[in-house]
């Protein structure tokens, strides 16, 4: 028979392994339990609480289990995907702030009546030109919510004051 401590740990690293994408986690919660989920089955193979054949299993040393991490296809796809979105992101924050600057440049005075301006509908249909979206109704939401994004975290402003034609 299971011990009750062996039976609790067996069912919180069961819950860690549901901790899927498609199950409705993000890819940042998956990677986190996966790896919670390595740490409790390493403890449950090398404490007392292992039954008897499995006593002589020797974990991994956390260098060995970082390094395996590291190599793994999921780590690295993650990597990726977030290297590519910070480069997106720095491309979009770099030409957006050329188009405001353009369009009202730093400092000039506006004398006389000031229309404001949604950054965001300024920005996604010259963005959208600039980088060559396609027409996909994908790469227009990707392009929307990295200027969403960068407006929210405050690199981007959120209105802009442009003087009215008379």
């Amino acid at each position: 028979m299971i011990s009750d401590e062996k039976h609790r740990a067996l069912q919180r690293l069961h819950a860690l392994m549901a901790h899927t994408v498609a199950n409705g986690c993000t890819a940042d919660e998956e990677i986190s339990a996966a790896r919670m989920a390595g740490r409790l089955a390493d403890e449950i193979m090398g404490s007392s609480i292992a039954n008897t054949s499995l006593d002589s299993f020797e974990p991994l040393r956390p260098a060995d289990s970082l390094r395996a991490e590291r190599e793994s296809a999921d780590y690295k796809a993650a990597l990726e995907k977030s290297t590519v979105e910070g480069l997106l992101k720095s491309a979009v924050q770099e030409l957006s702030m050329t188009h405001i600057n353009t369009v009202s440049p730093p400092g000039r005075r506006l004398d006389g009546s000031v229309q404001w301006l949604d950054v965001r509908h300024l920005l996604n249909s010259h963005l959208s030109m600039v980088l060559g979206v396609s027409n996909t109704r994908m790469s227009r939401q990707v392009l929307a919510d990295t200027i969403e994004e960068l407006v929210q975290d405050g690199m981007l402003p959120e209105r802009l004051a442009i003087a009215s034609e008379r």
